[in-house]
Formats: C-alpha cells, sequence, structure tokens
C-alpha cells in the first residue's frame, strides 16, 4: 500500500463474514483494515477492467468483419465510457 491520506469508514458487516474476517486476520496476521483495503482494491481494479471487456469485444467483431455487430458493441463502449 502507498503511503496517502486515510479517511475512516464505518459499515456493518454480516456476523459470519466478520468471524471469517477475524479468523483470518489472525491467521495471516495482518490487520483486518489492511485486508479490507487489499480486498477493495482487488475488487474495484476488477470492476474497472471489466470496462475494457467490452472494447475488446467490439474490437474483436471488427476483426471478424462483422460490422453490424462490432457498431453496436463500440455504441455501448462509448455509451459507458460517458458515463
Amino acid at each position: 500500500m502507498k503511503s496517502q491520506k486515510i479517511a475512516t469508514c464505518y459499515f456493518r458487516l454480516p456476523s459470519d463474514l466478520k468471524k471469517r474476517l477475524d479468523k483470518f486476520s489472525k491467521s495471516v496476521k495482518k490487520p483486518k483494515s489492511h485486508l479490507i483495503i487489499e480486498a477493495l482494491e482487488l475488487y474495484l481494479n476488477d470492476q474497472e477492467d471489466e470496462d475494457f471487456s467490452f472494447a475488446i469485444e467490439a474490437l474483436e467483431e471488427l476483426k471478424s468483419g462483422d460490422l453490424k455487430a462490432a457498431s453496436k458493441k463500440i455504441d455501448k463502449v462509448v455509451k459507458k465510457l460517458k458515463k
């Protein structure tokens, strides 16, 4: 993790998930906050990468020569990127 400003965040967890987090934190000897930050970073990075899957699909359609399908997918990419 990079050194950066830290903000406090409070949230509720289902009790079974909290127990799992407690147990895992002890087993890997890392603070729960560190594990939650790592998990959020991985999840958010994965979600951001998903945006590119639309673009990749559109490029694949272009390569295959199906311009109609590619055009529809490109429109979706443009719409999603404008959000």
